[in-house]
């Protein structure tokens, strides 16, 4: 399925990882020239999406939808990515999306979240869009296509992760302390264990 969003708002729902490389690959890897606006309560997170050629929304200091609708001149998104895991996010997605809109889900592990809110969903008829590990079909040689692809945007510098790497540990000591909390820091992004 192609879908042509080249001109059309896009909302992406969190600004780590996974959301500031949607937001790269659109711009970077497609060409994408349409409204992105990433939504994530975190500074470095919104500074970094804005780096990236999105407008940042902070969605505990304004009413998300709101802002989205005031952005989009009422438009809505045509399109809404779930980057950020939090079952909350599918209360607001009917509320954000077009009729007729895309929803990608790729945030996974929405735990306490009655599947009901998805009926309002429904209700605006949308492609929902679930890409899991090596969607994109595999190589002559057997290698998921998607992480080629994905290799060659990283070497190429079109795709730039360096920027929101910002906890380095260096040993598998450090490793338990990592996950011991330093991921709840307002300025984590994505840390990495470098061992030399």
């Amino acid at each position: 399925m192609t879908i042509d969003l080249t001109k059309k708002p896009t909302v992406i729902l969190g600004g780590g990882p996974a959301g500031l490389l949607f937001t790269q690959y659109l711009r970077a890897a497609v060409g994408f020239e349409g409204q992105i606006l990433v939504s994530d309560p975190q500074p470095a997170k919104r500074a970094l999406a804005a780096r990236f050629g999105a407008t940042p929304i902070d969605p505990s200091a304004t009413d998300l939808t709101a802002a989205v609708v005031e952005l989009t001149g009422g438009r809505r998104a045509d399109c809404v990515i779930d980057a950020a895991g939090s079952g909350s996010i599918f209360r607001e997605m009917p509320r954000l999306l077009r009729k007729q809109g895309t929803v990608l889900l790729y945030g996974h592990g929405h735990t306490g979240v009655d599947l009901g809110v998805l009926n309002n969903l429904q209700f605006l008829e949308p492609s929902l869009l679930s890409p899991v590990g090596a969607s994109g079909g595999f190589e002559a040689d057997g290698r998921p296509a998607t992480y080629r692809r994905a290799l060659e945007l990283l070497e190429s510098g079109r795709i730039a992760v360096g920027p929101f790497i910002t906890h380095r540990y260096h040993s598998l000591d450090e490793v338990p302390a990592a996950f011991g909390g330093a991921h709840l820091a307002p300025d984590y992004v994505k840390g990495v264990v470098e061992l030399t």
